[in-house]
């Protein structure tokens, strides 16, 4: 019973902690369309995770049968500090790319928050160390885990498509935007919010 409870209180933390997006938007006559290449973006300081998010998304569009291209791979950090949007536009035109996903936290917040300690009890005999109540301040085997402050930083994201051509402004080109929340990000949340993003973009009809 106990390894049971164990378990659907991990599903639930897990579940908790998966990432989601609150809304999505879709420009108005937008029908979805085959792209030839899209590259992907991430801006976020930490290239550990930008990395593994932009190699997640190639893989797993892919395997979905999408063409697509890590921007770490076409450019490196410094060069996208340096470059201006319209040298990228065109840099990327010559690549052949015609689709454009890209990812940037928008805003950060940290919170503090105190987790409870436990007490867990094996109950033994009255034999040997597990008699003690009164003098070893346990009734057999156990141990105490004390309550501890937690820092969480919590980032918001803003997520968009682009269709890329040579003409068309930013605005004009953008296709579907959403936003999501995220808390302490790991390569293993870089993942699966890749393939969260993939799916998505599949089942709103935006990429094939």
């Amino acid at each position: 019973m106990k390894n049971i409870l164990s378990l659907v209180l991990v599903i639930m933390v897990v579940a908790s902690c998966a990432p989601k997006l609150s809304f999505t938007w879709t420009k108005p006559g937008y029908e979805v369309a085959k792209y030839q290449k899209i590259a992907i973006f991430s801006k976020t300081r930490n290239l550990q995770i930008a990395s593994e998010f932009q190699d997640t998304m190639v893989d797993y569009l892919a395997d979905k049968g999408i063409t697509a291209v890590a921007g770490l791979s076409l450019f490196s950090p410094s060069q996208l500090e340096t470059m201006d949007e319209g040298e990228i536009h065109m840099a990327l035109l010559k690549e052949g790319v015609d689709g454009v996903i890209s990812v940037a936290v928008v805003d950060k917040e940290k919170s503090t928050e105190y987790v409870t300690g436990t007490n867990t009890y094996m109950y033994g005999g009255y034999g040997g160390y597990g008699f003690g109540g009164y003098y070893g301040y346990r009734y057999g085997p156990g141990y105490y885990d004390p309550g501890h402050y937690q820092e969480t930083t919590t980032f918001l994201l803003e997520n968009h498509f682009y269709e890329l051509k040579e003409a068309d402004s930013k605005e004009e080109a953008l296709l579907w935007a959403s936003q999501s929340i995220i808390s302490d990000p790991t390569k293993s949340i870089a993942r699966t919010y890749s393939k969260l993003l993939v799916n998505t973009l599949i089942k709103e009809e935006i990429i094939k």
